[in-house]
């Protein structure tokens, strides 16, 4: 099994969501890997492995166990500057700067790489309006080749050399949105970081009897360190370049996709820098194939509806809203006012996740907007159909009539 794929067989009593596991074990690969590795664009620049992740869900949905796991296995690795609890950025930035001792005798740590650890983002950093700032603009590696430099008045100047961040917290919504504002929604924050939504939680477990595997966290710390040690260039085989090639120029040729976070405009980046973690994960030798492309492109589009939900918090919008507003009009303009949750799925994924659609066909056919129905395709397979009530096509065939459209 890979690394990811051990966290996950480990922790499956655990009622955390499988996802916030999943993230929360990349996440660590890109802490203890930091700029070692590197993916050549060719005409596009260098892509590092460093990511920004959050768990996000409601209060009591088990955020913090992930964070805590993957803190635990990087701290035990011990080849990268950690900063949890509750810290300032210029706090940070001037321990970054410093060379450190390692504690295991060898050559001093000179490099400006760390990784954040926040069980509770919005307590994490100390209140200051330049924080998520000053973050945004570390997260590009590839931009600060030569150095990153930090003045205050009257203070001295603090300089990293190449700084490699890697960030994993968790928050729920309402606290979010108090940690987040809304120039950092807009600004590059969020676009940068992956936002990773869960509503529900793995399963039910009270911990009163020992799961039948037991974690067994020496044996992942030796999996981690053995993954920090990859040194040099990551390729790309030929088919996956070419499935990730024909995957963006179709995401950039979609003419209805709208997002002011940001993300849809980084999602390659993401796509390509979550590749490169499921590689390191599987393998050793410095090549993205085609299945970790694939992976990546399926784990990473749930980016975009999760970065929405943060966009509309203290809106007064609900988060369901525009997602509601895309099905019924899909639904109005498909032949037959009809459309299986395939095509859905695959046709307004920035849109909403699964889950999500989930809870707005619920709240639709509770209304008797739509009607859920189960068929099988051509091939025999089992396929879910919402159908437009004929009430609300008369409706909007109505108002458009009565407005001259």
């Amino acid at each position: 099994m890979s690394f990811v794929e051990q966290v996950l067989y480990y922790t499956k009593d655990s009622e955390s969501p499988r996802r916030y596991y999943y993230w929360s074990a990349l996440a660590a690969i890109a802490a203890v890997v930091k700029d070692n590795v590197y993916l050549d664009r060719v005409t596009a620049g260098l892509v590092y492995p460093n990511i920004y992740v959050l768990l996000v869900g409601r209060s009591g949905l088990r955020k913090g166990p992930p964070v805590n796991l993957a803190k635990y296995l990087v701290t035990h690795v011990n080849n990268t500057k950690i900063y949890a609890g509750r810290v300032s950025i210029q706090g940070v930035i001037a321990d970054l700067s410093k060379a450190k001792t390692s504690k295991n005798g060898g050559p001093p740590n000179t490099d400006s790489a760390g990784v954040l650890f926040a069980s509770e983002f919005s307590s994490f950093i100390i209140r200051d309006p330049d924080a998520l700032t000053i973050l945004t603009d570390l997260y590009d590696r590839h931009f600060n080749e030569t150095g990153w430099s930090y003045l205050l008045r009257n203070t001295p100047e603090e300089k990293l050399n190449k700084p490699t961040i890697t960030l994993l917290g968790a928050s729920n919504e309402i606290h979010l949105k108090d940690a987040i504002p809304k120039n950092a929604i807009g600004g590059g924050f969020i676009g940068r970081t992956f936002m990773v939504y869960a509503d529900k939680k793995a399963g039910i477990n009270s911990g009163m009897f020992k799961p039948a595997s037991t974690l067994p966290l020496s044996k992942l710390v030796t999996e981690l360190a053995d993954i920090s040690k990859c040194k040099g260039e990551i390729k790309m085989d030929m088919e996956s370049k070419v499935l990730y090639d024909q995957w963006y120029i179709k995401l950039q040729q979609e003419e209805d996709l709208e997002d002011d976070t940001g993300t849809l405009e980084r999602l390659h980046d993401h796509v390509l820098k979550t590749a490169m973690l499921l590689s390191l994960s599987n393998r050793r030798n410095l090549t993205i194939i085609k299945s970790d492309i694939e992976e990546s492109i399926k784990a990473c589009l749930g980016f975009v509806p999760a970065s929405r939900r943060v966009n509309l918090m203290g809106s007064g919008q609900a988060k369901s809203a525009p997602g509601t507003s895309v099905l019924i009009t899909g639904l109005l303009t498909a032949p037959g006012n009809t459309l299986t949750r395939t095509i859905v799925l695959q046709r307004f994924w920035s849109h909403f996740s699964a889950p999500e659609l989930d809870s707005i066909v619920e709240d639709l056919a509770a209304q008797r907007a739509i009607k859920v129905s189960a068929s099988r395709d051509e091939m025999g397979r089992p396929e879910v159909k919402y159908i437009l009530n004929p009430e609300v096509v008369k409706r909007y065939m109505e108002r458009q009539k009565k407005e001259g459209v």
